[in-house]
């Protein structure tokens, strides 16, 4: 590399001073730091807002009400402010954030957003306790959000809390119901994004917004189907299912040289193969661990061999 170097600096390709920041980056004196900043900024934010919460719970009959709905208020007003005041517009492409802080502060004022509905509905009940109509305006708000200010952390944010809405409807219907019926929406749900990703990226719309979909989906799917895995007598169908979709799963990481997606389909496979062998089976203790010793070596084994080999295809 240092022989490359001097090569491209002799035939004037490279300048004295490029020349220089690339050995230096060679040589690993220079090094980046972008993603431990931007994880430092999201731990920041999810920290001001857990503590946000705390203060509230322990100080609000000293503070008073009306004080820490101004505070609130305010500091969710500002940080949208903010986004709008640097944001360069809505556009169906990638947009590049004016500054590293852009992303989060827009995060931060959803989530305060979020706190000042949960504080309004515990101590003014404006919708008489309905807080999957909560859940429901704020995800739909969140995903305003995240395509006018090309933000995937909100639309992540969004699509959580969505999903969440059909928790808390599912959960209404109680007893062996809820458990039917929240598989049942989780598998929707998963289709849903899936499909809107799919489709948004087909037609120009944020395309680079489909790994957030895929990732949210993919995992939606497997979870109701694993859980469905040991119920009987549709287990055998909710298996089949997984395994369906866990093919699919591996044939994209293998197309996108994504190694997570492969990494779904191997987990989740290995979950459900497992719950519905054993549900279905009487072994010991000794022929359980038996099973558990050699199954996870094997899966070990081939995630590493599967690992290494996306590794050299780079």
């Amino acid at each position: 590399m240092q022989e490359a170097l001097n090569d491209l600096e002799n035939a004037g390709i490279l300048n004295r001073e490029q020349a220089g920041l690339l050995r230096r980056i060679y040589s690993r004196e220079l090094f980046s730091v972008h993603w431990e900043l931007r994880l430092l900024l999201y731990a920041g934010i999810l920290l001001l807002t857990t503590g946000l919460g705390l203060l509230i719970a322990r100080h609000f009959a000293s503070i008073g009400h009306l004080a820490l709905l101004a505070a609130i208020a305010l500091g969710c007003a500002g940080c949208f402010a903010y986004c709008f005041s640097r944001g360069g517009g809505f556009s169906t492409e990638k947009l590049s954030p004016p500054n590293a802080a852009y992303d989060y502060l827009l995060f931060l004022g959803c989530l305060l957003l979020g706190t000042l509905q949960g504080y309004l509905e515990i101590h003014y009940q404006l919708l008489a306790g309905r807080w999957g109509w909560w859940l429901l305006g704020s995800g739909l708000f969140y995903l305003l959000c995240a395509h006018y200010f090309d933000n995937r952390l909100v639309l992540t944010l969004a699509l959580s809390t969505l999903g969440a809405w059909l928790g808390v409807k599912s959960s209404l219907l109680g007893g062996a119901m809820w458990e039917h019926i929240l598989r049942g929406n989780g598998l929707l749900f998963g289709t849903l994004v899936i499909t809107a990703g799919v489709a948004q990226h087909r037609l120009g719309w944020k395309r680079h917004f489909l790994p957030i979909h895929l990732h949210l989906g993919v995992n939606l799917l497997c979870a109701a189907l694993v859980a469905g895995v040991g119920s009987r007598p549709q287990g055998s169908y909710y298996l089949a299912g997984l395994l369906l979709v866990g093919g699919g799963s591996a044939c994209y990481a293998e197309r996108s040289r994504n190694f997570a997606f492969l990494l779904y389909a191997v987990l989740y496979g290995y979950l459900g193969l497992t719950i519905f062998i054993l549900s279905r089976t009487h072994w010991d203790l000794i022929g359980i661990l038996a099973y558990f010793l050699v199954t996870a070596a094997a899966l070990v084994s081939a995630l590493v061999v599967f690992h290494r080999r996306f590794r050299s295809a780079e």
